[in-house]
This record gives C-alpha cells, sequence and structure tokens, in this order.
C-alpha cells in the first residue's frame, strides 16, 4: 500500500512538471509569435540645401533577429517647398522617394517601453525644382528641374510605448546622408502593430 501511495505521489509530481512545461512552451511560442512589426508614420523634415522643410511619410517592417538585434527595411516619400513671400511664388519644390535597410540595437527593453538606435545604408530618388533668378545676365527667372538618385546611410534613435501585447506608438528622429544633393533631417511619430 505505501508503495501505492509513493506511485500516486509520483505521478501527481508528474503531472505538475508536465503542466508546467506546456505553460513554459506556450509561453515561449507566444513571444516568438511577435517576432515581426509593420509600422506607418508621418513627421517634419528639414532639407538642409536650400533650407526647405516638409512633411515625411514612412512605411517599415522590421524583424527581430535576437533578443535585442533588429534588421528593418522601410520606404518613406518627403515632399517640401520653400515660398518666397516677397515674390509670391514657390521658389523650390522638392520630392523624395527614399529606401532603406538598417540594423539597430534595442537599448532599453521594458514591458511598456523600448529605445532603439540604428543605421544602414538608403538610396533615394530626388526630383527638384529650383528657381534660379538672372540667368545668362538677364533677370528672367528660370526654373531648373532636376532628377537625380543618391545613395549613402541613415542613422536613428526610435523610441516605442506599447499599449498591449500588438499595438505600439512612439516616435523617431532620424537623419540622412547622401554622397550628392542634400542631407535631410527628420522628427516623426509612428504607429505600429506587431505579429
Amino acid at each position: 500500500m505505501k508503495h501505492f501511495i509513493n506511485c500516486g505521489s509520483f505521478l501527481m509530481k508528474t503531472f505538475f512538471v508536465a503542466f508546467f512545461c506546456l505553460l513554459a512552451s506556450q509561453t515561449v511560442s507566444a513571444q516568438a509569435l511577435y517576432k515581426n512589426n509593420f509600422r506607418t508614420g508621418v513627421g517634419f523634415a528639414y532639407i538642409v540645401e536650400g533650407d526647405n522643410s516638409g512633411a515625411i511619410f514612412s512605411q517599415q517592417y522590421t524583424r527581430e533577429l535576437s533578443d535585442r538585434l533588429n534588421l528593418s527595411v522601410s520606404g518613406e516619400y518627403l515632399s517640401s517647398s520653400r515660398y518666397d513671400q516677397g515674390q509670391k511664388i514657390f521658389t523650390s519644390r522638392k520630392a523624395f522617394v527614399m529606401f532603406d535597410a538598417a540594423v539597430s540595437w534595442d537599448l532599453t527593453e521594458h514591458p511598456t517601453y523600448g529605445v532603439k538606435i540604428g543605421v544602414g545604408p538608403a538610396v533615394r530618388r530626388r526630383s527638384e525644382v529650383d528657381l534660379k533668378t538672372g540667368l545668362s545676365g538677364n533677370d528672367v527667372n528660370n526654373y531648373i528641374h532636376s532628377r537625380e538618385r543618391d545613395f549613402g546611410g541613415k542613422v536613428f534613435l526610435e523610441n516605442d510605448f506599447y499599449s498591449d501585447n500588438r499595438l505600439f506608438f512612439g516616435g523617431r528622429a532620424a537623419g540622412y546622408f547622401y554622397n550628392k544633393g542634400s542631407n535631410i533631417f527628420a522628427i516623426s511619430v509612428n504607429m505600429g502593430y506587431a505579429f
């Protein structure tokens, strides 16, 4: 009889260990489910050359590679202009389509917020229309239109605030540096979904 009671105790302990392992495996698999996220954002961008400013719109996909290391690809569209109050005309209009890939590192991880820093290569297609005054020794204003493709890099600092398991919102400060054309600095807010 004593042997039977020990066997029951052993079965009960085995059941509890198996139940704990099942719960732990569910937690690990649930964390693995949310290694991807997609975010969309809107912000303010300042183009250094020409003193232009405008709106930047971004879409970004991020994959968590390890506990703190992330890989992301993103596309941005920037539209900017400069208006001359004295002449009552736009003296510059710029539109940029930009794509980049970045590796980021989580500086802090907390259940309600996170901060990361990242860097990566970038490419852009820019279309610019600039007013040039007094070309060829006359007083006629001419618009110069240029379309170029530039290569460079991107550096950013990003924070996220988590409202539940999947939804988050945050902000980003980014600098875009290119081999030709002007550099860009942007501040944006974004919202995302983890899956």
